[in-house]
């Protein structure tokens, strides 16, 4: 029983990671249409996977994650110069004997809101507390 239950949870856990993906890159209006198709992209996919062979599967298994190895080198190089600039600022603060403390801002890294004025982690409350 709980065997036959496995590929339901993959199925459901995969349609979960894709939906919350399509969520984030698309906004607005747009975002209903994008959850219709990949609706029926998943649909159609067990609907064709269903009615052929293990090797067809095995194949088409092969293609899904050759495209996601691809996407995900993609993403690695994107990111390897805003990372190295990280790690070589974190390293200089280490040497300097601070605690370090990532600051989009100053390294000039964009897109990167959250991080925009530094983040002010709990320890810094703490210290203020202690310091009362």
């Amino acid at each position: 029983m709980l065997y036959s239950s496995l590929p339901s949870r993959r199925f459901l856990r995969s349609y979960y990671i894709a939906e919350t993906n399509l969520a984030y890159l698309i906004k607005g209006k747009q975002r209903k249409l994008a959850m219709i198709i990949l609706k029926f992209i998943l649909l159609g996919s067990t609907f064709y996977g269903s009615g052929k062979t293990a090797e067809t599967a095995w194949a088409m298994g092969d293609i899904g994650l050759g495209i996601m190895v691809w996407l995900n080198l993609i993403a690695i190089l994107l990111l390897f110069k805003p990372a190295n600039i990280a790690l070589k600022d974190y390293e200089a603060q280490l040497k300097q004997g601070l605690d370090p403390e990532f600051n989009s801002t100053k390294l000039g890294i964009k897109n990167a809101e959250f991080w925009a004025n530094g983040y002010q982690s709990d320890k810094k409350d703490e210290r203020k507390r202690a310091a009362n």
